[in-house]
């Protein structure tokens, strides 16, 4: 299938896409549900969309496209309420974070889509493992050239990104030691981390040709690059992050990604090259590892940087243009939470270790989720 053309869309205006766990009281395993309730749901959903992802133990939730996070915030919250009462009249329960810590692998059944058992039959076992959950933000670009733009510059961000997101410490009832061990599940992916270099538009037709002749894609969908262009939306999507706890985090994380993309789409301030991705997969494997306590380093000048100050400086930096999109309130949102210390990551890991048990731990992830 060819590439399409980038189509133009208003710059900056969002689309948000999470997916959630459902699971099944009182064991609050993954269910294999999903379907069921979706089909109970999809046709009273107004604005925004509810469909399948890859196993029939997730849910996918995604706004249309929103002018700011608050319209954003509006339309998932309308979602939350018909989804919820849903779940409960067939039994099961929702939540967010990145990884489900006792399910096991071998149990998850591949939705029934032409997509997910085409590439079940390409990546076998690998799509089952792949049963773990995201954020994805879309923003949109006027251009194809500004969408690779953009796509660099927020590629330096991208440890900011997942240490802020951070929410899957646990896989097969083991503390695996990572804030975000959801990113290692895709690591056997040849698609997996930054998209190959290119510098416009241009050369990226040129690579998804190339990419084509391999017949392991049929379309921009079958690459999962850290932060990839959408040239069907006219949109650049960042997709590195854990989905969130609550709505409330997912839309303030989406708030700073859309003032940092305002912010390099207006100011300009890198003269992008190859070799800034040099130490891309160092400084993102510390994000997952440490999260907000992790080092980042400069590839240009080696000056190194705890990512939670870095961020603090960002928040900063971009304060006036989250400002111009009505996302003010998700800076300081986000600052408040980078200075409290503790990721999503952390506060799982206190609840283990003041006696709470991985059961216990999904049902009081439940619980936040209907709280909102």
């Amino acid at each position: 299938m060819p590439l399409p053309d980038f189509h133009v869309s208003t710059p900056f205006t969002l689309g948000i896409e999470l997916e959630l766990q459902v699971v099944n009281p009182p064991g609050y395993d993954l269910s294999q549900d999903s379907s069921r309730l979706i089909d109970a749901v999809k046709a009273q959903v107004k604005a925004g969309e509810v469909k399948h992802d890859i196993t029939e133990s997730m849910l996918e939730i995604a706004t249309g496209v929103c002018r700011d996070i608050n319209q954003a915030a509006h339309q998932f919250s309308a979602m939350q309420q018909i989804i919820l009462q849903a779940a409960n009249e067939h039994h099961v329960q929702i939540c967010g974070g990145g990884t489900h810590p006792f399910q096991k692998w071998q149990r998850q059944e591949i939705s029934n889509d032409e997509r997910y058992h085409r590439t079940l039959e390409m990546f076998g076992y690998l799509m089952q493992q792949a049963t773990v959950f995201g954020q994805h933000v879309h923003v949109g670009c006027p251009s194809g050239d500004d969408a690779i733009y953009l796509l660099h510059g927020l590629s330096r961000f991208v440890p900011h990104f997942i240490a802020l997101g951070a929410a899957s410490p646990y896989v097969q009832r083991t503390d695996t030691h990572f804030a975000s061990s959801r990113l290692n599940i895709f690591s056997s992916f040849p698609d997996n981390g930054p998209m190959p270099w290119v510098s416009n538009w241009q050369e990226f037709e040129g690579l998804f040709r190339r990419l084509s002749y391999t017949s392991m894609i049929e379309s921009i969908k079958d690459l999962h690059w850290d932060i990839r262009p959408s040239p069907h939306f006219g949109t650049v999507e960042v997709r590195v992050m854990d989905t969130p706890l609550t709505l409330a985090h997912a839309i303030n994380v989406t708030g700073f990604i859309q003032a940092i993309a305002h912010w390099l789409l207006a100011e300009r301030p890198f003269k992008h090259q190859e070799r800034d991705y040099l130490l891309y997969k160092f400084n993102r494997f510390q994000a997952c590892r440490f999260g907000l306590e992790g080092i980042i380093t400069d590839v240009h000048t080696g000056e190194q940087r705890k990512i939670a100050d870095d961020i603090e400086r960002m928040l900063e930096k971009v304060a006036p243009w989250a400002d111009k999109l009505n996302a003010g309130s998700a800076i300081s949102e986000l600052m408040n939470f980078v200075k409290r210390g503790k990721s999503e990551s952390q506060m799982m890991r206190d609840f283990v270790a003041d006696g709470g048990s991985l059961i216990g731990l999904v049902q009081k992830h439940t619980e936040i989720w209907a709280a909102g």
